[in-house]
């Protein structure tokens, strides 16, 4: 067996390499365990590591944060897919797990499809990971919780900061990461009570706006509550500012923040008010402190059994979580096929968030609920 990961980490992206390989040495077909070492390019590049016999250092890099076996972004070329198949045969790998987001779905999608093709005989596994909680096929992804627990909290941490400066700051800005689909965003708002309570002001990254439009919702909520807190997904889309400034790179190397830093400006040329930028960046992907154990143990459950299928013979999909029941919380594993879902992006559903109080709905609180271990915020004010 040979397994990678890719793509930007999550807390729990090593749990899920340690159920794989612990699973892999339990079962006798398989006789060694190689780990590709920064995604696919260690298979290109011909850097590859043994696993089996480190099983002690497995268990210690799962409670740690970061892609132990490296990850990348790495674009295949032209004969790449090829020459992957090429090694993998030339190593006698019979399985090939893969862990990561949309694009490991399509790859693993493809080189599925070009093995068969040149009739050998590998199998090819997709294991899902993303703090964005984009994929379709599963009803979650193994990061997104521990993200979660981390912005639902944070949030009423830097909302309870903010409070006690009110006679001072005026506007918090927090940029939240999570891609184009809006569950991030969604859940830093679980600790939100009502339409005065942190964060005042929710946007989603699906909804194009534009900045007058958020100038007037941040000078009324000053209005309103003497104080805002604007969450801002990075990917989300302004009209009237150039896309070269939007959450990429003119903005983001000048400010360390992306269209925050353009808004937080405007805030304070064209309202006065005294304005923060919060940004924190990979702390979503990195704070394995704050993991949830919901997360931990999915992630590693998921590794394990994206192992068990493809000792069966199946390639081509992914293992995904089918939620059964919300309490008992419980979710089963199964195996579905990557043809009609790989790199597709699954949104939050709209009745999952309020609009009007821009607030999480009960359902998105029911679905939240176990995920986060139970743990929703509860701000203390006197």
């Amino acid at each position: 067996m040979l397994i990678a990961q890719s793509g930007g980490p999550t807390p729990v992206i090593n749990r899920s390499l340690q159920g794989a390989v612990e699973q892999a040495v339990r079962l006798k077909g398989i006789n060694h365990v190689y780990a590709s070492r920064n995604g696919i390019e260690g298979i290109l590049n011909e850097q590859l590591v043994l696993l089996e016999g480190r099983l002690a250092e497995l268990e210690q890099a799962s409670l740690q944060p970061g892609s132990v076996l490296g990850a990348s972004h790495y674009l295949l070329a032209d004969g790449d897919f090829e020459r992957i198949i090429h090694r993998l045969e030339q190593l006698q790998v019979n399985i090939f797990c893969f862990i990561g987001g949309n694009g490991s779905s399509r790859m693993v999608k493809a080189l599925h499809q070009l093995a068969l093709s040149m009739g050998k005989n590998i199998q090819f596994v997709h294991i899902p990971k993303t703090i964005d909680n984009d994929l379709l096929g599963t009803d979650h992804t193994p990061g997104f919780a521990s993200a979660s627990k981390l912005v639902s909290h944070m949030i009423q941490w830097i909302g309870m900061d903010m409070a006690s400066m009110k006679a001072y700051d005026k506007v918090g800005i927090v940029e939240v990461m999570g891609g184009n689909a809006g569950w991030l965003a969604a859940a830093s708002a679980l600790g939100k009570k009502n339409a005065s309570a942190y964060p005042q002001l929710v946007y989603m990254p699906k909804h194009e706006t534009d900045v007058e439009h958020f100038l007037a919702q941040v000078e009324e909520a000053y209005r309103s509550y003497g104080q805002v807190m604007a969450v801002i997904p990075d990917h989300i889309k302004f009209r009237n500012i150039q896309s070269d400034q939007t959450g990429n790179k003119q903005i983001r190397d000048r400010l360390n923040t992306g269209i925050s830093g353009h808004l937080a400006a405007a805030v304070r040329e064209r309202l006065g008010l005294k304005t923060r930028v919060t940004a924190p960046g990979v702390l979503y992907r990195c704070m394995s402190g704050m993991a949830s154990q919901c997360d931990m143990t999915e992630a590693y459950r998921l590794g394990a059994e994206a192992v068990r299928f493809a000792s069966e013979g199946l390639s081509g999909g992914m293992v995904r979580l089918r939620r059964v029941s919300n309490d008992p919380y419980h979710c089963d594993i199964e195996w579905i096929e990557l043809d009609d879902i790989a790199g597709k992006e699954r949104y939050l559903p709209p009745e999952f968030w309020d609009a009007e109080q821009q607030m999480p709905t009960r359902e998105f609180r029911e679905y939240m609920l176990p995920l986060v271990d139970g743990q929703v915020p509860e701000p203390v004010s006197l």
